[in-house]
């Protein structure tokens, strides 16, 4: 009988431990992601992208040259933005944005379902991606090792960068906060790069091989309409942090934001950026 007093024991005091350690910031989340009511999203979209290019290209002089003349050359020096097509590249995102929040059950419509949307009788938001950015520039990649005690090999090369940048306006209706927040957030990517040292033996010789696979337009596209899906993530995890803020007691501000894991069906705590808001 003492032995069964004891595992009875063992049992119940991690179930006790576990209940103490679910904060008051984590139930009211479980608590976001359980009600489950119907909401609606506007999703806005811009007609065209700002597309930056910083390649220098080979000029004579081209500090001394005038801004617009530098500006256009920077542009059509480069090897991606000049060539985005911007009906491809927004028709993506909206298909990754939309396709997203109707994976957490939102109801979704774009512009051209404004009536359908404000007949809704759904608390709605409406999210407005008020501008995209692309900016191209060279990033550099450097490479060092040394074999036993010879010298030091180094390597570098630049390859093309490309940061995506979005700004969003977020605001409700029907109930919700209809202040407008602004949020913020980025991607950057590369082409794809694969190199190392080898050494061989028998000459003493150190070379640097490597591979590289350039971006092109498509790859910019595919990755559009994924940085879509990724946000509406974001957009899920900021409503959920924001209901957990406004529940909390007055004068209490949350010390972890979390994030619902949608595959897994769980509430982690959050270790990466998601939105950043500006106002």
């Amino acid at each position: 009988m003492r032995s069964g007093r004891l595992l009875i024991s063992a049992f119940v005091i991690p179930l006790i431990l576990l209940s103490v350690s679910c904060s008051p910031e984590r139930r009211l989340a479980n608590s976001y992601v359980k009600k489950q009511e119907p909401v609606s999203v506007l999703l806005l979209m811009p007609d065209f992208s700002f597309k930056y290019a910083y390649k220098v290209p080979d000029v004579e002089n081209f500090d001394s040259l005038g801004s617009a003349v530098q500006d256009s050359l920077l542009f059509f020096n480069s090897d991606l933005v000049q060539y985005l097509d911007d009906s491809i590249v927004i028709s993506s995102y909206l298909e990754g944005l939309s396709s997203g929040l109707k994976n957490y059950g939102f109801n979704v419509f774009t512009s051209g379902m404004a009536d359908g949307f404000v007949n809704s009788g759904t608390e709605a938001l409406i999210f407005n991606l008020a501008q995209l950015q692309f900016e191209e520039f060279f990033d550099s990649i450097s490479d060092e090792v040394s074999f036993g005690e010879e010298e030091l090999y180094n390597y570098e090369l630049f390859i093309t960068a490309l940061n995506i940048n979005s700004w969003f306006e977020l605001s409700g209706v029907n109930h919700y906060d209809t202040s407008t927040r602004i949020l913020y957030t980025s991607q950057t990517i590369t082409d794809y790069f694969d190199g190392g040292f080898r050494y061989f033996p028998f000459s003493g010789e150190v070379k640097y091989s490597y591979t590289l696979d350039s971006l092109k337009t498509s790859d910019v596209y595919r990755v559009v309409k994924d940085i879509g899906l990724q946000y509406s993530d974001y957009l899920y995890d900021y409503l959920m942090n924001d209901y957990v803020q406004k529940n909390l007691p007055p004068g209490t501000r949350a010390e972890q934001t979390y994030t619902y894991d949608r595959q897994a069906g769980v509430v982690r705590k959050n270790k990466g950026q998601g939105f950043i808001r500006l106002n």
